[in-house]
């Protein structure tokens, strides 16, 4: 969603459009108004006045609502009363209220000395946080992280609510997060390695594509900053990094490099490995007690041993076509094998190598049968394995 005071704007055509109304409200607030929209999850967030639809503060809290949750203000507290959470839109231009903040004077900031030792303080607080000897992580507290719903929700709200205006916005400062992070020796950087690659994953897949075989300078400069986006988002899980990676290669037309990076993760996805709501073998119990796994703190053992689903963003650049044959403008998230099998039969397809995308659709439906790496995401996997005969024609099936 992109939200701007000025009608007259220039807009995505891609992602719905609201314009700010100040009229009859309170200094400091405005009304939303749906100008331009392109789907159906718009509406479903705005009420409608004298028959125009402006956007619903009041049906967002109650679509972020979770069990246990209630509103407090504007915001939503969570069932300890802990923490309060407000959700924002952003809007790229500055209104007309603020403008004279862009000149306004700085001499009454902190000084730099000051920002320093708070940024300090702060990275020896989180370390000290980390590593008391009582969080040494245990296999009973890995099964527990696995079958959490925070763990879910968390991730879910994140990948769904963050808008490409925020991604860009906090991109300003982020040369300055790795500066300050790399002048500390600490393990910190483990903790930034992995939310970096999670920010890289979400940003990649908002930047515009074209196929390779359209050449241009913009296209192929759009092409090669994605690309370079995502080689740098392989460090929060296991293999999804690298599936994503794939993803670029398939949507681009260069099913041989999709190929060989669909292989190499497939390679890495061992039965050992961790996922979303399993239960946990004697063999995991024995691997996390042993002293190699408990010296690795959480964010790499993550990294190592934990496959995550690939979740594609609304709007995703990434997604690819034959999951948006059916036009729902939805959020997409697959389990890791069956997604494998999945892009690896397309690539195939398109190649017109028969032999191997039925060898592809047969593995498909065998991750489905053995219910393999799929935590309990059932009918995610029958979708694919829906478009994958679709795609084939087969009426039979499909």
């Amino acid at each position: 969603m992109e939200v701007y005071e000025d009608e007259k704007s220039r807009f995505n055509q891609n992602i719905p459009h609201f314009a700010m109304e100040t009229d009859d409200v309170k200094p400091g607030f405005t009304q939303l108004r749906l100008e331009y929209n392109i789907n159906q999850f718009s509406f479903e967030q705005c009420e409608e006045h004298n028959g125009k639809h402006y956007y619903s503060s009041a049906l967002c809290k109650q679509r972020l609502m979770v069990i246990g949750a209630h509103t407090h203000g504007p915001c939503i507290t969570d069932k300890r009363e802990l923490t309060d959470s407000a959700w924002c839109l952003h809007c790229k231009t500055w209104v007309s209220p603020a403008v004279q903040w862009i000149t306004r004077t700085s001499n009454s900031w902190p000084c730099d000395s000051v920002k320093q030792n708070q940024i300090s303080n702060f990275d020896e607080s989180l370390c000290n946080f980390l590593f008391e000897p009582q969080l040494t992580l245990y296999a009973n507290d890995v099964e527990k992280i696995l079958k959490s719903k925070l763990s879910v929700n968390a991730n879910l709200i994140s990948n769904t609510y963050i808008s490409v205006a925020t991604i860009k916005t906090s991109n300003i400062h982020k040369e300055k997060i790795i500066q300050t992070v790399l002048s500390h020796q600490s393990s910190i950087k483990y903790l930034c390695k992995y939310c970096m690659s999670m920010w890289y994953n979400l940003f990649a897949q908002n930047i515009p594509l074209n196929s390779t075989n359209n050449y241009n300078k913009y296209s192929y400069k759009q092409y090669k900053f994605c690309l370079s986006t995502l080689l740098q988002n392989v460090h929060h899980d296991a293999v999804s990094g690298w599936l994503m990676l794939a993803s670029l290669f398939y949507k681009t037309k260069q099913y041989n490099k999709a190929l060989h990076i669909i292989r190499y993760s497939m390679s890495k996805c061992t039965p050992e490995k961790l996922y979303r709501h399993m239960s946990m073998s004697d063999i995991h119990y024995q691997l996390l007690k042993l002293q190699s796994f408990q010296r690795k703190s959480l964010m790499n053992l993550k990294r190592t041993m934990f496959v995550d689903c690939i979740n594609f963003t609304l709007f995703s650049t990434l997604t690819p076509d034959e999951l948006q044959m059916d036009e729902s403008n939805e959020l997409f998230y697959f389990p890791y094998a069956a997604y494998a099998y999945f892009l690896n039969f397309l690539c195939h397809y398109h190649l017109k190598n028969v032999r191997q995308y039925e060898d592809s659709l047969q593995g498909l439906q065998l991750v489905i049968k053995e219910n393999y790496l799929i935590g309990g995401r059932d009918s995610e996997d029958s979708m694919l394995l829906r478009i994958a005969l679709q795609v084939l024609d087969d009426n039979k099936f499909a």
